[in-house]
């Protein structure tokens, strides 16, 4: 599966508002440079059960870590996709 890219060469992420769909649990990614949704690490099989169940991402095709070491602080990074195609769904906690 080859994951879309827009115009400008990056990796098209999804449309899916998990803000909406998880009010006051998860965020959209603000800082510069980045995209996708933080989820709060006691929500996250809640969260990742419904962009499976309800969203239809079916294709976890990477997790990662990050290590932030001067902040003294990790986080794990998620790419979901559906395997029916589309752009992909980016996740942290």
């Amino acid at each position: 599966m080859t994951a879309p890219i827009s115009p400008s060469g990056t990796l098209q992420t999804s449309t899916v508002d998990l803000g909406a769909r998880f009010p006051n649990v998860v965020s959209a990614d603000s800082r510069p440079g980045y995209k996708g949704w933080m989820i709060p690490k006691e929500n996250l099989v809640e969260v990742a059960t419904a962009i499976r169940a309800e969203f239809g991402f079916d294709l976890l095709s990477s997790l990662t870590a990050v290590d932030y070491f001067p902040e003294n602080k990790m986080e794990v990074v998620y790419h979901a996709y559906k395997t029916t195609g589309g752009p992909g769904l980016v996740f942290r906690h």
